[in-house]
């Protein structure tokens, strides 16, 4: 266990290094602001896929194909569930996107500086003035064509539920006409075995515990099993509210996620 912990760390110190360097290069080209976001939630794309290896996390994706998503990747506001660090690989590894953060986070090493390198939109939505101008940037990416990725939860969870979603950032969509994509996150099996409230917290990070207490854990493990279902999209209309738009997406990854576990 002590090899294969030392093993990945190397690989993922290796991986982390040129990841930095990359988006170091990225955010020093002569582009546009829009160029250069695109192309850092590409890097972040293409190492979270390395890192999933890496970790031994195998993904299985479904996508909704009825009135379904677009054989082209546009963008979108996508609310997913939130159980892990790991969820950003597993939605980054699936869509180019440029993810939403807290401001809290932002001083957490080393998550913060890889989420800046990311190119990630950090917020404080206890302040007003700043959750205004918060909003209006995540509107110009999405009005770019770059999809942002949101956990609305607004933290991780033990896993029993899906907690309830915040609303505030949804008015980015709805002023760019942006169509919202639910996505469902589950984590099936840990070293072969169903997750279960015994090896949950090996994956699961929530609560007081802090990433170097986890990380060794996640280290440990030999193989991580996650099915990510992306739901039916939701338009956004101007009648209706942020916090219905919220409502819905929570029902329909709700749907999901519990039929999932009382199915296990």
């Amino acid at each position: 266990m002590l090899i294969r912990i030392v093993l990945k760390s190397i690989v993922i110190l290796l991986f982390l290094f040129l990841y930095a360097l990359i988006s170091a290069g990225i955010m020093a080209l002569p582009a546009s602001r829009a160029r250069k976001r695109s192309r850092l939630s590409g890097n972040v794309s293409f190492f979270a896929s390395l890192g999933l290896r890496v970790l031994g996390i195998h993904v299985i994706s479904h996508r909704t194909k009825r009135k379904g998503i677009r054989s082209l990747t546009p963008n979108y506001l996508i609310l997913a569930n939130h159980l892990s660090y790991t969820d950003i690989l597993v939605v980054g590894s699936l869509m180019p996107s440029v993810f939403i953060t807290s401001v809290e986070l932002k001083h957490t090493f080393p998550l913060g500086l890889f989420a800046w390198l990311g190119g990630s939109i950090f917020v404080e939505r206890r302040s007003p003035a700043g959750l205004k101008r918060e909003i209006g940037e995540i509107e110009q990416v999405l009005a770019e064509g770059t999809a942002v990725a949101l956990f609305p939860e607004g933290t991780t969870s033990n896993g029993e539920t899906v907690r309830p979603f915040k609303n505030s950032l949804i008015t980015a969509a709805i002023r760019s006409g942006t169509r919202l994509l639910p996505v469902c996150i589950r984590y099936r099996s840990v070293n072969g075995q169903p997750v279960n409230r015994e090896n949950r917290d090996l994956v699961y990070y929530y609560g007081g515990t802090t990433f170097f207490e986890h990380l060794p854990r996640m280290l440990a493990l030999k193989t991580i099993h996650v099915e990510c279902d992306m739901l039916r999209p939701i338009s956004p209309h101007p009648h209706v509210s942020r916090k219905d738009l919220a409502a819905r997406a929570h029902a329909m990854i709700c749907a999901v996620y519990h039929k999932s576990r009382s199915a296990g």
